[in-house]
């Protein structure tokens, strides 16, 4: 194995020389090319000054001598200048598939060679006097080609190429049937033919310099090569794999030769030959089979592949070639890193440097100038995104090398090297972010034993894993963690001051420490270390907290990304803070401190206009709310049973104050998306504070209990009629869509809460609940009366503010249902307390029902009258005609003697009462005065 890999070693030092000989003449020869343009140009424009200042004289001598008003004259004769001799031999013309101009379109974006021919216009416009003669316009039909172009001038070659390929292969397959020829006959025959056709396409190539007028031609030069290429490397597997005529070793360099001459030839033949190149060479590793793989010849193999391919790339200004030989690099970084043994540490770190560098070198040193500050520079997502695809490999390498020397020395070489390609190139800051991620994960992996296998939905449950991650050994850990952080810490600042593209290194220098700090807090045994990490947390906060306002001060306001890098520090700010009281306070303060935090952000957003503080708040108040939803009794087990003055009170009612204020100072500069947020947080923190401390009070502090009593859902019904008929008011004052909305939102929950539990599900007559032993004062005044009298008061002011239609009939009929209700039940209490449901009805307590529906019918209408309310003496109608019904249907069949008697006779009597009211009423309607108009919207 070791004679194969030396003799593999032996064979590539000289192809590597012969191979970048031949890229040197290439670049030669372009160099020379591009002196030759420059003189013409540079002659050129002499030429163009001295015409230009011939002109100037001859019109200076035209307007002296010219009389007033003369024919215009014929525009002079466009003067074509003598053409320098430059060389015998053409120009070497740009490959197949690639026109002049496509050829100097710069890659990345950019242009590094002058176009000659772009400038031939505007020199002959300016030479002539007139404009250069328009070429003439083609028709649809020779624009797009006809079908005869398209079989005659492009399938016909393609096809011919690839029967000269099956040509090969049908006599190889003949010579084999046949027994006609030994093996190394066969391959070399398969080998000259090969070279018959490289041989053939470079003939045809300089008997044809020029290339096809139709894009959609094919370029002859370039299949002959393509196809000789692929006998070649035909020839050479087969050498190898059907006959073993040659070694893995041989095989190796024999086949990659092929497939960097064929990078090479790429130069001369256009973008085909590129493509099979990169394929082959990427490839051919895999068709050389071995008992044995070593990683001795592959790493220098696919890095001398690699740079190859990103010198073509460069030498052609072809982007795609680029791209395609970044991602098979990246992905052998993956094959080699799974086939790597721990004695292969030293040539893994040195591939992924390697395979970092050559990105660094061909897609950023030698594309885009150098220069900090250099604004004008636009982000190059996709070269940052190449660079952190090469860089995230390092993480297999700390695996396999157990995070000793070489891996943790190569993690820190690449955080570094992106680093500073982020902070001197600004076209690659976005690499800055990558660093930061590199960082962390490879914190959050120290020594976890992680394998292909390793990845799986329940991968937290290995008890290997599990354990690593909550034993580390924590100086080395700590230590490894402090000098990532302190890394990227530095480099924010340092980039944040003084690079273009700060945004980036802003946020590495944040989130990368922030990041550290956090997996160091989730693996490290805390115990007793709790104070350790808060007080860490707060000071980095403060370092933030400064660093935020130095560069508000020192960043000119014109720095480019400079408010991104001030929000940045912010946001860490923050977080840090937030974090250093997560970690030193229970979950009771935490609400509490959580919610002053975004007062004093509200504060702040007030000294120093800074949109993202608004945003914070936000953010800062969801983590608030979520941790109360998380835990809504706040301090759990700890809450207690003492009434009203408990966490809940201190748990909720300090967040609605805070929040209030937040909502308050950002309305200073107006309201927006977080203004009305917060101004939503403080309402619906205002009505959970009672609402939780009566739940509280209600069940002994059992709050996982459920509402069960009329008592405690009657409470809890008043108290949204009240949040209802509050916000309206406020927003009466304040005209928020906050409490416009939420004053509706509360009250159809007040309705829907009525209708269910004061009607239906927790009415006392039905589950036989205790009402007390008052007559007056018991459940029934708070579960239907009180209610009955705020619904009252809100179908008044609905009416006032014009609230839908429904919301105010709905609040209508529900109060007038509530009385009817408490005046019924509080009959049956008079007979029936405390318990409604046991008893059966006597004569006396079914005649009390009547009396009471009609005294009830009576008032109402009274009131109506008084009032000129149409609902009340609509409702007192209703009442009235049940207890019409009631005597006929229920009254003269269940009442006997006396009592019968009497309900008609007092019911006959209550009518014709009625009766003479509304004639009364009736009267008055038809005189009306002045004074006794009604209202609009009553009568």
């Amino acid at each position: 194995m070791f004679k194969d890999t030396a003799l593999a070693l032996l064979i590539l030092i000289p192809l590597t020389v012969v191979v970048f000989s031949l890229f040197g003449f290439v670049g030669w020869l372009r160099t020379r090319t591009l002196r030759e343009r420059s003189g013409l140009l540079e002659r050129e424009l002499k030429h163009v000054r001295e015409r230009l200042a011939m002109l100037e004289g001859k019109q200076g001598d035209g307007r002296m001598n010219q009389p007033a008003a003369t024919a215009p004259t014929k525009p002079a004769e466009p003067t074509e200048p003598t053409e320098p001799a430059i060389s015998d031999k053409p120009a070497p013309s740009p490959p197949a598939g690639q026109s002049q101009g496509a050829a100097a379109k710069p890659f990345m974006e950019k242009s590094r060679i002058p176009n000659v021919a772009a400038t031939a216009a505007p020199v002959d416009r300016i030479i002539g006097g007139t404009d250069a003669p328009r070429e003439p316009k083609t028709s649809v039909a020779s624009t797009r080609g006809s079908l005869e172009d398209s079989l005659g001038g492009n399938w016909t070659v393609w096809i011919g190429g690839l029967t000269l390929v099956l040509g090969g292969v049908f006599l190889v397959r003949y010579s084999i049937e046949a027994g006609l020829l030994p093996p190394l006959v066969r391959v070399l025959m398969g080998g000259a033919f090969a070279l018959l056709l490289i041989g053939l396409g470079e003939i045809t190539r300089r008997r044809m310099p020029e290339e096809p007028s139709s894009k959609s031609r094919a370029y002859i030069p370039g299949i002959l090569t393509l196809a000789g290429v692929t006998s070649a490397f035909a020839s050479a597997f087969a050498a190898h794999a059907l006959y073993g005529l040659i070694g893995p070793a041989a095989a190796f360099v024999l086949m990659g030769a092929v497939a960097l001459l064929t990078l090479a030839a790429s130069l001369l033949h256009g973008p085909i030959i590129a493509s099979v190149g990169l394929v082959a060479s990427y490839g051919m590793p895999f068709l050389v089979s071995s008992e044995t793989p070593a990683m001795a010849p592959l790493v220098p193999y696919v890095l001398f592949v690699t740079l190859a391919a990103y010198a073509v790339s460069n030498m052609r200004l072809w982007r795609w070639l680029a791209i395609a030989a970044a991602a098979a690099t990246v992905l052998w970084a993956h094959i080699l890193s799974a086939m790597a043994l721990p004695a292969d540490v030293l040539l893994l770190a040195l591939y992924n440097l390697g395979a970092l560098g050559l990105p660094a070198w061909f897609l950023v040193l030698t594309l885009y100038p150098r220069g900090s500050d250099r604004g004008d520079q636009k982000p190059d997502w996709v070269v940052s995104a190449i660079l952190a695809a090469h860089a995230l490999p390092v993480l297999y390498l700390l695996q396999i090398d157990l995070f000793s020397t070489v891996s943790v020395v190569t993690l820190f070489i690449t955080l570094a090297a992106l680093l500073v390609l982020a902070c001197e190139w600004p076209a690659v800051g976005a690499a800055a972010i990558a660093a930061a991620a590199l960082g962390g994960l490879a914190h959050l992996t120290f020594k976890v034993p992680l394998g292909p296998d390793s990845f799986a939905p329940d991968m937290a449950a290995d008890p290997v894993i599990a354990s690593a991650l909550l034993n580390p050994e924590t100086q080395s850990y700590l230590h490894f963690g402090l000098a990532i952080a302190g890394l990227l810490a530095i480099a924010g600042l340092v980039g944040s001051w003084r690079s273009a593209a700060r945004w980036a290194l802003a946020a590495a220098g944040t989130a990368g420490p922030l990041a550290v700090f956090g997996v160091a807090y989730l693996r490290t045994d805390t115990a007793g270390l709790e104070v350790m990490f808060g007080i860490t947390a707060l000071a980095m906060g403060a370092g933030f907290a400064a660093v935020t306002a130095r560069f508000e001060t020192w960043l000119p306001r014109r720095a480019a990304t400079r408010e991104l890098t001030v929000a940045a520090y912010a946001i860490a700010t923050i977080a840090a803070l937030v974090s250093g009281m997560a970690i030193l306070f229970e979950e009771g303060w935490l609400v509490i401190a959580l919610a002053l935090i975004t007062t004093g952000i509200a504060w702040v957003e007030t000294r120093k206009e800074l949109p993202v503080l608004r945003w914070l708040a936000v953010a800062v108040a969801a983590l608030c709310g979520y941790v109360v939803l998380r835990e809504p009794s706040i301090a759990g087990e700890a809450l207690g049973t003492t009434p009203v003055f408990n966490w809940l009170l201190y748990g909720y009612g300090v967040p609605t104050l805070a929040f209030a204020g937040t909502a308050w100072l950002l309305g200073r500069r107006g309201k927006d998306w977080p203004q009305t947020f917060f101004e939503a947080l403080a309402t619906g923190f205002a009505l959970a504070t009672p609402a939780m401390l009566i739940h509280h009070a209600m069940n002994g502090g059992d709050m996982q209990a459920s509402v069960d009593t009329l008592a405690e859902g009657s409470l809890l019904t008043l108290l949204a009629l009240i949040g209802a008929i509050a916000l309206q008011m406020l927003n009466e004052r304040s005209k928020s869509k906050v409490f416009e909305f939420g004053s509706q939102l509360v009250g159809v929950i007040g309705f829907a809460m009525i209708a269910q539990v004061s009607l239906f599900t927790l009415n006392p007559w039905l589950t036989g609940e205790d009402i007390g032993t008052g007559l007056f004062f018991n459940v029934l005044l708070p579960g239907y009366l009180l209610p009955a009298l705020l619904l009252g008061y809100l179908y008044r002011q609905s009416l006032r503010v014009e609230r839908h239609p429904f919301y105010i009939l709905a609040a209508g009929i529900l109060a007038g249902i509530l009385v009817f209700a408490w005046a019924t039940l509080e009959v049956r209490a008079v007979f029936h307390r405390p318990r409604l449901d046991l008893g059966a009805i006597g004569d006396s307590e079914l005649y009390t029902y009547s009396l009471v529906w009609l005294a009830l019918g009576i008032v109402l209408l009274v009131a109506g009258v008084y009032t000129h309310s149409r609902a009340l003496r609509a409702a007192s109608g209703a009442v009235v005609a049940l207890t019409v019904g009631k005597a006929f249907l229920i009254d003269m069949s269940s009442l006997t003697g006396i009592w019968r008697a009497l309900s008609f006779i007092g019911l006959g009597v209550v009518l014709i009462g009625i009766g003479a009211l509304y004639q009364r009423l009736l009267r008055q309607t038809q005189t009306p005065s002045p004074q006794d108009e009604t209202p609009e919207g009553h009568d």
